[in-house]
């Protein structure tokens, strides 16, 4: 027998308790907003898109193609006693009827939180980065005054998908949030619903899109969208993208990336659809779309290593030797492959990592280029030597630095100062041989100098220019950090560098795109030495990474009592992958490892190319899905062959660098037991015409349905109630029962759970 949990007996619903508020329209004239965004309002007598009205089980959307109306200026302001949000039309044509201002105050408490507190989360669902992993659930409670009257507002809201939204303005990584709000008016009898609404939250940006329905329980027919708008631009108040040094400074074996090099003197009018003149004129940009780069000259493949002698012929070379006095040395390697030759050339470099009083720095100790080919400088191979390991002095030089620190670790972003090694002192520091063998020139000096191309500092030197979206060949699109380094000097072929033994000069400009835990995306190389570091209109090397990335989106397509069934669009260029493995559990992968997957549990997946059906789950659960790629590399070095996985993507981009979001969709298999856990609270009864009127305050469950009304006349046994009628979502019922006595339960596909506090 379940047991009753007695509660007060009440009679009437409890009076609404308001918070005060000023009389007329909150000020805000010359105040600065925290946050300022101009929205697209979709014309929703258009077609509308069907990843707008439909959202869930998926997690790319395309809004491209939405008919928007005239903007609307969205400000948020924010003082010691309320939040306002304001919305203005930007056209003065614009007469479309919609609230000016709300705001919201400190009121009363709800689960120890202020009403504002509340609110505030409501308003900023980005400043809740625990809300922003999949399946994360939470319920708020505020007050709200708009045009003068104030009423009680209740947000149940829920994380149900994670992945990329693309909007007339642009891409944005986002998580989907399905949000219930539920209102009671003053005097009025109770919270009844008011709005179901899909938002898509960017974690640096905010609300970026966002579509409301009235549900079935308010009246209106199912699925009718009332509003729905998407940003056009934020005018205010954006974060900025972090890098920490855990995201980009990563372990051996922990990666593969692949890419193509279009080859020396591709125009960089040919890079980007809008055919940008320069790269001043390319870096200017705040978007960059890379995807028609599908073919070059060579095909990269880029791996972080162990130090040994398999894997470079320079391991007894200055900066290499990975032991004694230099236990932190890591290699990173590429390896070109010519296309038309299937020749291979591979380069490298060695990385320090050092924790500083006031920064990370990780320091370029030894690099070559062109291992083991012979050749002149620049052709043939060139060991740069930025360590004292041989017994000469040399000037160190920082490749990366992350002045910042926060609880979550060292990290760097725009606006960070430049960084540059000290100027060489007419150093030795260049090995111009291969693997150590002589040669008629075997070593050069480094310097700045006076050359045919204008001044050379001597120095190499980096610096973060701005943060932006890239779009790569394969289709997948990141936030990244655009970084530009630059090495400008001129090299000696005899120490006392006289003029008489300059042999070259050197100032060579990389433009790096680099993403939190991926790395680069992208790499444009100048030529050798160019005048500057805009106007040059053509590169000498370039790298489009298309992969080792997961699946571009993954759908839901389908599922049964004991299966659900995906598929997934691997991107655009997938010959480097191998295969797919699907992880799935019932708890979401965002905050515990997920409990299944295919390498672990293969006889419950099938798969059939780029779809798979999972089979042996639990009827009316929902389950938690995500699909990576695999490639296996064999190393050309050592002739082994290596298994990688790709990330979970979308990577991390909310700040916190322990955590990498997956792609995740959910789906509930149908039928089954699923059972609520939770109680439906705050029971009341009123009369209402002929009969009484009983609502109760929402509960907030994964298995819930609906509510399930009982009645009896003596409530002191629970075998006295039995069921009156079953409802939806809605949190109120008006009928006529003779029952002196009811409990109100949550449903499930299973049944009802616990039995909550009664009324009479």
């Amino acid at each position: 027998m379940r047991t009753i949990k007695f509660g007060f007996l009440v009679c009437a619903a409890a009076a609404l308790a308001v918070a005060a508020f000023g009389a007329g329209r909150p000020h805000t004239q010359g105040s600065i907003p925290v946050r300022q965004v101009r929205l697209g309002v979709v014309d929703l007598s258009s077609p509308v898109p069907e990843d707008l009205r439909l959202p869930e089980g998926k997690s790319r959307w395309d809004l491209t193609r939405v008919v928007l109306r005239p903007s609307l200026a969205r400000s948020l302001f924010e003082d010691d006693e309320r939040l306002t949000l304001l919305d203005e039309p930007v056209a003065a044509a614009d007469v479309t009827p919609r609230d000016s201002s709300r705001s919201y105050a400190d009121g009363r408490s709800a689960a120890g939180r202020s009403d504002r507190d509340a609110a505030r989360r409501r308003l900023f669902p980005e400043s809740s980065p625990e809300m922003l992993r999949p399946g994360a659930r939470e319920t708020l409670d505020f007050i709200e005054e708009s045009d003068g009257v104030a009423s009680r507002r209740h947000a149940e809201i829920e994380t149900v998908g994670i992945g990329w939204v693309h909007l007339p303005s642009g891409p944005r990584e986002v998580v989907l949030q399905r949000v219930m709000m539920l209102r009671e008016e003053p005097g009025g009898d109770g919270l009844v619903p008011d709005r179901l609404i899909h938002r898509w939250v960017d974690p640096r940006s905010g609300v970026v899109a966002e579509v409301s329905r009235t549900p079935v329980a308010a009246g209106r027919a199912a699925g009718a969208i009332d509003e729905a708008f998407v940003l056009e631009q934020v005018l205010a108040g954006a974060a900025t993208l972090k890098i920490y040094v855990e995201e980009l400074d990563t372990p051996p074996f922990s990666g593969i990336a692949y890419g193509w090099d279009r080859g020396a003197g591709t125009p960089i009018s040919s890079l980007t659809p809008q055919a940008y003149a320069t790269i001043g004129d390319l870096i200017a940009a705040d978007t960059w779309d890379f995807s028609a780069n599908t073919t070059g000259v060579a095909e990269n493949t880029s791996t972080g290593v162990t130090l040994t002698a398999a894997e470079t012929c320079n391991i007894g070379q200055c900066g290499y030797n990975a032991g004694g006095l230099f236990p932190n040395r890591i290699l990173s390697r590429e390896d070109k492959v010519t296309l038309s030759s299937g020749s291979l050339s591979k380069t490298n470099a060695v990385t320090e990592r050092e924790q500083r009083p006031g920064d990370v720095t990780v320091w370029l100790r030894g690099g070559a280029q062109n291992e083991g080919v012979s050749g002149g400088f620049g052709a043939g191979e060139s060991r740069f030597c930025y360590a004292n390991d041989d017994g000469v002095t040399r000037t160190p030089v920082p490749i990366w630095r992350f002045p910042h620190q926060d609880p979550l670790g060292w990290f760097m972003q725009p606006g960070d100062a430049s960084w540059a090694g000290g100027p060489f002192n007419c150093e030795q520091n260049i090995f111009n041989t291969v693997c150590g063998s002589g040669g008629i020139v075997p070593r050069i000096w480094s310097k700045g100098c006076t050359g045919t191309n204008g001044t050379h500092a001597g120095t190499q030197s980096g610096q973060i220019l701005k943060g932006g979206v890239v779009t790569l060949p394969s289709g997948h699109t990141f936030n990244a950090l655009l970084v530009r380094t630059l090495a400008d000097f001129c090299v000696y072929a005899a120490s006392g560098c006289a003029n008489f033994f300059k042999v070259d000069e050197v100032r060579t400009f990389v433009y790096l795109w680099q993403v939190p835990v991926i790395g680069t995306v992208v790499r444009l190389n100048s030529a050798q030495n160019v005048a500057d570091g805009t106007s040059f209109t053509t590169v000498a090397e370039t790298d489009f990474k298309f992969g080792l990335f997961p699946p571009l989106a993954i759908t839901v397509t389908g599922s049964t009592d004991t299966t659900v069934s995906l598929s997934w669009d691997p991107g655009r260029d997938a010959h480097r992958n191998s295969g797919y493995k699907v992880y799935w559990g019932a708890p979401s992968g965002a905050g515990t490892p997920y409990a299944f997957d295919s390498a672990r549990n293969p006889g419950q997946v099938s798969f059939a190319g780029t779809s798979a059906t999972v089979s042996g789950l639990s009827a009316g659960t929902t389950y938690y899905f995500t699909v990576t790629s695999l490639s296996a590399f064999m190393d050309p070095s050592t002739g082994s062959t290596t298994t990688y996985e790709s990330l979970l993507y979308p990577t991390q981009v909310s700040g916190d660098p322990a955590f990498v979001y997956p792609m995740e969709v959910q789906a509930t298999t149908t039928g089954g037991t699923c059972i609520p856990t939770a109680e439906a609270t705050g029971v009341t009864v009123e009369h209402a015409g002929g009969g009484i009127r009983i609502c109760w305050q929402p509960a907030s469950d994964p298995c819930l349905l609906g509510y399930e009304v009982l009645g009896a006349a003596s409530p002191t046994s629970a075998a006295n109630f039995s069921a009156l009628v079953d409802t939806g979502p809605e949190t109120c019922w008006t009928g006529n029962p003779a029952s002196g006595y009811f409990l109100v339960a949550a449903r499930g596909t299973g049944g009802t759970g616990p039995w909550g506090a009664y009324g009479r």
